[in-house]
């Protein structure tokens, strides 16, 4: 009765046959990103913001993880009252930001009045631009330690950055593989 019962479950699934058992299909090895690496980026980063630049976005590694590339990035943005540069909406990346230093305020919402950016860049990849304020936006201010998921399509822009600036971390899911490491 017993064996009938291991047979019957092997067979809707519950439990796997030992002879039939499979392994996963081999993994892509992990990728380390280690402290001297986010703090040469933080200082290439922090060295780029002259006056007048309201960015510095450096991918510091991008992987292959088989179906998209995954991409690591250290960006650092001065203070403002208004809005930090055009707004943006990604084609397909997904950004996953993590906040490391100073508060700033991210609204995302809409866009109105956007234009292609064509290819894009090989730091943020294609998307759309625009110079017009979100309507309706939603508005959170995000602190160290907290994150934020931007999927592809939705317009962001950071409409006030506190005193001393912001840096965070931005890890950008790519389906194309279009993303390269910054020189």
């Amino acid at each position: 009765m017993r064996s009938m019962l291991v047979g019957m479950l092997v067979v809707v699934g519950l439990i796997p046959a030992v002879a039939g058992a499979q392994s996963p299909p081999p993994a892509k090895p992990a990728v380390d990103i280690n402290k001297a690496m986010l703090e040469a980026a933080e200082k290439i980063g922090r060295a780029a913001l002259k006056p007048g630049v309201s960015v510095s976005d450096r991918n510091i590694s991008v992987n292959d993880m088989g179906a998209y590339n995954v991409s690591v990035a250290f960006v650092t943005r001065p203070a403002t009252k208004v809005p930090s540069g055009a707004t943006l909406a990604h084609d397909k990346i997904t950004e996953i930001y993590y906040m490391l230093r100073g508060n700033g305020t991210s609204v995302t919402g809409t866009m109105v009045n956007g234009t292609h950016a064509g290819t894009g860049s090989t730091t943020i990849g294609p998307g759309w631009r625009s110079s017009s304020p979100i309507p309706n936006g939603k508005s959170v201010t995000l602190h160290p330690g907290e994150m934020q998921i931007i999927p592809p399509g939705l317009s962001h822009v950071w409409s006030e950055i506190s005193d001393g600036g912001i840096d965070y971390l931005v890890l950008r899911i790519d389906p194309d593989h279009l993303l390269a490491v910054s020189k």
